[in-house]
């Protein structure tokens, strides 16, 4: 059973290391500088996107939340009314 482990826990070791290899080689391989720009149609783009996506988590988002909320004070409730 042990030389089942010390295999297994081999094999975890070797699969760290063959990962960690391949992000540092993708490190190296990437290029240092990039000469980019956004320009304003395309940076409004993206404030629109995410002000988009925010009011869509929001909206969403309420729904089960009022719903949870209400649940909490009803269980509250119920705790109270049971001590009395």
């Amino acid at each position: 059973m042990a030389r089942y482990i010390q295999k297994s826990a081999f094999r975890a070791d070797v699969a760290r290391v063959t990962r960690s290899l391949l992000a540092i080689s993708c490190l190296c391989v990437a290029p240092a500088d990039a000469f980019a720009y956004v320009d304003p149609g395309s940076g409004l783009l993206l404030i629109q996107g995410l002000l988009a996506f925010i009011g869509g988590v929001i909206v969403f988002v309420k729904n089960p939340v009022a719903t949870f909320r209400r649940w909490w004070e009803r269980c509250i409730a119920s705790v109270k009314n049971r001590d009395r």
